[in-house]
């Protein structure tokens, strides 16, 4: 079956990509190609979130293909180890873009699959999925981010376990690790996905941009530069015109009384 990718606006701000390639959605630059186009296309239309999520059951993305691996290295060797346009662009531009994005995994990510979820900016599972690096086994290593963004999101010790045992791991040992951010049963993905994305989507744009880029740009740094760029991130919204206005409605409904939940738009804690 051909490769199919559906785009579509679930919410207010909110895009959705659902792709797939059956029977396991095994990366491609093919796949890899659709992704980023559809992920081009959210931007221009405005979206300030969007979920990556599969149509394939039981697969986020299995792992690269193989195949693909072994092609660009013939290709290597035949232009005398020059290589070929690099092939991690999917993940440098889903890391890259001013959108947060939010990768829903259906079921098996390992490798590849895996490396998109860690260049994603959250990750929502569902309670059969499970992630790995199984690369090791392959007489490999992660090409992608296993080494490098992975030992960000979990430490360099569980990183280095799970890159040298190869084993996957299930959403809940993922979750543990923090490794991703929630998980819920299966049946709840798609829908709580959409819902996490649609109200983090009720914020101002150049917030949540301006968060993810102090964000990245500071867990690199040194503590004192890193406070350096985030002060002076601030200082570029609060002098925003936009921003200054919506301090002002804020206060004034404290002002008015209201609590800081209702004040800033916060939805209360679920009592039960």
């Amino acid at each position: 079956m051909p490769i199919s990718i559906e785009v579509s606006h679930p919410a207010d701000g909110v895009g959705l990509i659902a792709f797939a390639d059956p029977p396991r959605n095994f990366g491609s630059w093919e796949l890899a190609e659709r992704i980023m186009e559809a992920v081009r296309s959210l931007e221009t239309a405005g979206c300030k979130v969007f979920v990556l999520a599969s149509d394939t059951p039981g697969y986020f993305i299995a792992h690269w293909s193989l195949q693909f691996i072994l092609d660009r290295q013939a290709a290597a060797e035949a232009a005398h180890y020059e290589l070929p346009p690099p092939q991690r662009r999917i993940f440098e531009e889903i890391a890259a873009t001013p959108m947060i994005s939010i990768a829903a995994n259906n079921g098996q990510a390992w490798g590849g699959g895996a490396e998109l979820s860690w260049a994603c900016d959250l990750r929502i599972a569902a309670q059969s999925a499970t992630y790995g690096q199984p690369e090791v086994g392959l007489g490999i290593i992660p090409g992608a981010g296993g080494t490098t963004r992975l030992a960000r999101l979990i430490g360099p010790t569980k990183c280095l376990e799970m890159i040298l045992d190869g084993r996957p791991i299930t959403a809940a040992e993922a979750h543990q690790l923090g490794a991703i951010n929630k998980v819920v049963p299966d049946a709840e993905l798609r829908r709580a996905a959409i819902e996490w994305a649609a109200h983090i989507a009720r914020w101002p744009a150049w917030s949540l941009e301006a968060c993810k880029r102090s964000f990245y740009e500071g867990r690199d740094l040194p503590l004192d530069a890193a406070g350096r760029n985030e002060s002076q991130i601030f200082g570029s919204t609060t002098r925003r015109a936009d921003a200054q206005a919506l301090l002002r409605e804020v206060q004034a409904r404290y002002d008015a009384g209201l609590d800081s939940y209702d004040a800033i738009g916060l939805p209360r804690p679920d009592a039960s």
